[in-house]
């Protein structure tokens, strides 16, 4: 029997058939502990009874953001035996290979954790993202829409749709900075890895579909969070006050381009001074207060 040494952790939200077609993709992987993390506000998602003795449930509570449902899952699922964990968002597919692919590279010594190439599930052959890259400058993180290289590479840091890492460098980093509600926590998290010598990589060979949506940015709640989650992540880089400011001018200069643009940009930026709880309730507010 083959040791389950990799805790995998899909984080469900939204649409249950998404979650099901993502745990069918990796049911072949014997070295995986599965852990289905329901992050969704309902709670109410159940695992068949074919698969309960292959994948385990664990309820957050359904408020939590990315990075406090990943590590709250982590804590809830993590075995001694356990040498990686695989994050996996429930709307990806895994192809065959990728995860071996995956943990070979990251067998390196020098590695701490490694991604996958991402194409659109809609047009497989239209890559969404290869890594990412970090503009410390203009305090910016986005996907490489292009490949460098088809052999594995290092990257400034890897989308949260998928992340594969050694437990003892996630230990060393701290699990997911939970400051941070939906953006920006992986770029950190990949950058607090850098810092203690460890490569960030991906294998443009390791191929997994994501069935992305239309970009949802330009909505008021999208936008909102992203200014304050672009602020806390200037912060980390340049430091409390000047992080702060270039991360809100940077913010305002992309802001004031889109419906609303400033008026969400002040209210974003107020909050942030405030210390306004960056949670769903608040972006829910949001949601309401901008309504057209």
């Amino acid at each position: 029997m083959t040791p389950k040494t990799t805790l995998c952790i899909i984080l469900h939200y939204g649409d249950e058939q998404l979650t099901w077609d993502c745990v069918s993709s990796i049911m072949a992987d014997d070295s995986l502990d599965i852990l289905l993390a329901d992050n969704d506000p309902a709670q109410k998602i159940k695992i068949p009874q074919h698969l309960q003795n292959k994948v385990r449930l664990f309820r957050t509570g359904g408020q939590a953001g990315f990075a406090r449902a990943n590590n709250l899952a982590v804590r809830a699922g993590r075995r001694t035996i356990h040498r990686f964990v695989l994050l996996l968002n429930n709307d990806t597919v895994i192809l065959p290979n990728a995860l071996l692919r995956l943990r070979d590279l990251l067998n390196q010594a020098e590695v701490g954790a490694v991604g996958p190439r991402i194409n659109f599930a809609s047009h497989p052959d239209r890559l969404w993202a290869c890594g990412g890259e970090i503009k410390k400058f203009r305090v910016i993180i986005h996907g490489l829409k292009k490949i460098i290289k088809f052999e594995p590479y290092e990257v400034d840091y890897l989308p949260g749709a998928a992340i594969l890492c050694k437990f003892i460098v996630w230990d060393f980093a701290g699990g997911l900075p939970e400051k941070y509600y939906l953006a920006y926590e992986e770029a950190e998290f990949a950058l607090r890895l850098k810092r203690l010598n460890f490569r960030i990589m991906v294998d443009p060979e390791a191929k997994i579909l994501h069935k992305v949506g239309m970009s949802a940015d330009s909505q008021p709640m999208y936008l909102y969070n992203g200014i304050r989650n672009r602020i806390k992540f200037g912060q980390y880089l340049w430091g409390k006050l000047p992080g702060f400011f270039l991360a809100a001018a940077w913010s305002l200069v992309e802001a004031r381009h889109k419906p609303c643009g400033f008026a969400i940009w002040s209210r974003a930026v107020s909050d942030e001074i405030c210390g306004v709880d960056l949670n769903r309730q608040t972006l829910q507010n949001i949601k309401k207060s901008f309504a057209k």
